[in-house]
């Protein structure tokens, strides 16, 4: 059975809300070794990275992150990320297969073109999450945070029979 972008977007929007919803605020902000300083920083940049993903895939210029212009509040960030995992299954669902397959080329944040399928990008926006996710839940323990639930994708088909 083949997985569709759909089932993995939706994943996608499952996990990110659901780790979301673990980060307690005091956590928000505990400096620790990973690839961001604090989970703070490493949630701004999945929320980025989905932003900027989605303009490049909608043809809408990208010259900044999205989080450097946010003052908010760390829940109104996290938000705001989770909104940005829903567009992008509505987006995908106004879209025809030829789409998916349809080239983009792009100008990386350090000035780098590539080309890239929209289905590629798609997988990279889900998988790219997937590794912070995974990097968020280990500076959890490490912030002292025990009570944690699966974000695994096995445990979303369970749960969404």
């Amino acid at each position: 059975m083949e997985i569709s972008l759909n089932h993995f977007l939706k994943y996608n929007l499952w996990a990110n809300t659901r780790i979301a919803a673990l980060i307690p605020d005091e956590a928000a902000d505990v400096e620790l070794i990973s690839s961001f300083p604090t989970i703070r920083k490493t949630l701004y940049h999945m929320w980025d990275a989905q932003e900027v993903w989605f303009n490049r895939l909608n043809g809408a210029p990208v010259n900044h992150w999205p989080s450097e212009n946010f003052n908010g509040t760390f829940n109104e960030a996290k938000e705001l990320f989770i909104q940005s995992s829903q567009k992008m299954i509505e987006f995908i669902l106004a879209k025809d297969d030829s789409f998916f397959t349809a080239s983009l080329a792009y100008t990386n944040m350090k000035g780098i073109t590539y080309t890239n399928t929209h289905e590629e990008i798609l997988m990279h926006v889900c998988n790219h999450a997937t590794l912070h996710r995974g990097q968020i839940i280990t500076m959890l323990r490490n912030a002292g945070v025990t009570s944690l639930q699966s974000t695994d994708m096995i445990t979303y088909f369970r749960e969404n029979k």
